[in-house]
């Protein structure tokens, strides 16, 4: 038997299941997720209950090839 219940991103997050990038992390509390990077700058903000995890993840991968993109040039 299958489930359809998806994991929230609060919920992957609680059970260490939001793979990000090194040096992504993210802090969160009842409503909201805030994804930081390494040196504590936000990149964005989600709302816990309605996000999932793949969104951020996503989020969490452009910005950090962005940001590596940057440093190389």
């Amino acid at each position: 038997m299958t489930s359809n219940i998806k994991l929230t991103a609060l919920a992957a997050h609680h059970a260490g299941k939001l793979f990000l990038p090194p040096g992504y992390h993210m802090l969160s509390d009842a409503e909201m997720l805030l994804l930081h990077r390494s040196g504590g700058s936000m990149v964005a903000g989600f709302v816990a209950e309605r996000t999932a995890p793949s969104e951020i993840v996503k989020i969490a991968e452009e910005d950090y090839l962005a940001s590596t993109s940057e440093r190389a040039v």
